[in-house]
C-alpha cells in the first residue's frame, strides 16, 4: 500500500523539464529578439546577468499572462487573424522595458511592435523545434487514422455526405445528358447562334 501512495504521490509532482525547457526557449527568443530588432537592447552593468533575469520573467509572463489575455482577446483574435497576438507580444516586451528600465531599453513602440511580431514568429519556431507544443493527435498519422475510425458521423456529417452523394448523382445525370445530346449531332460546320 506504501508503494502505490508514493506512486500516486510521484504522479502529481512538479515536473521541471518542462519549465526549464520553456525558460532556455524564453532566453533565446529574447536573445535573438534583440540581435536582430535595432532600438531593443540590454542596458547596465552587467548585460548577461540582466539577460538571465529579464528572460525569466519574460518565460513567466508569456507562459501564464499571454494565454489569459488571449483568452480574453480570443474572438478579436480570429477577426483580425492573429494580429491581436502580435499586439500582445508587443505589450509583453514593452511591459519588461517598464519592469527593468535600467537593465532592458526599447526606444519606441514602433520598435516594440516589429520586437513583439519578431519574438512572436521566434517562440513558435522555438516551442516547435524543442518539442513544447504539443501534437494535435497523438502518434502521428496512425493515431489520426485511429481517432477517424473511432468518430461516428453526427446528423451535419450524415446530411453533408447525403448531399454529396445526391450532387454526384445529378453530376452524372447532367454529363450522361450532354453526352447523348454530342453523339447524336451529326458533324459538320456549326451554326451560329445568336
Amino acid at each position: 500500500m506504501a508503494r502505490q501512495h508514493s506512486k500516486t504521490r510521484t504522479t502529481h509532482h512538479f515536473r521541471v523539464r518542462p519549465v526549464l525547457v520553456r525558460w532556455i526557449v524564453s532566453a533565446l527568443c529574447l536573445f535573438l529578439t534583440v540581435l536582430i530588432v535595432p532600438h531593443v537592447f540590454f542596458s547596465g552593468d552587467f548585460p548577461v546577468l540582466s539577460w538571465l533575469i529579464i528572460s525569466a520573467v519574460f518565460a513567466l509572463l508569456t507562459t501564464f499572462v499571454k494565454p489569459l489575455v488571449q483568452l480574453v482577446l480570443l474572438p478579436l483574435i480570429f477577426v483580425s487573424y492573429g494580429l491581436v497576438i502580435v499586439l500582445i507580444n508587443t505589450l509583453v516586451i514593452w511591459f519588461l522595458s517598464v519592469i527593468f528600465p535600467d537593465r532592458f531599453r526599447v526606444e519606441h513602440i514602433l520598435w516594440a511592435l516589429v520586437a513583439g511580431l519578431v519574438s512572436g514568429l521566434l517562440i513558435g519556431l522555438l516551442e516547435n523545434l524543442f518539442g513544447l507544443t504539443p501534437p494535435i493527435v497523438q502518434g502521428g498519422p496512425e493515431g489520426l487514422k485511429a481517432e477517424m475510425a473511432k468518430a461516428k458521423p453526427g446528423r451535419v456529417e450524415e446530411e453533408l455526405l447525403d448531399a454529396a452523394g445526391r450532387g454526384k448523382k445529378k453530376l452524372k445525370r447532367h454529363r450522361d445528358r450532354h453526352h447523348r445530346d454530342d453523339a447524336s449531332r451529326p458533324e459538320g460546320p456549326e451554326e451560329e447562334r445568336s
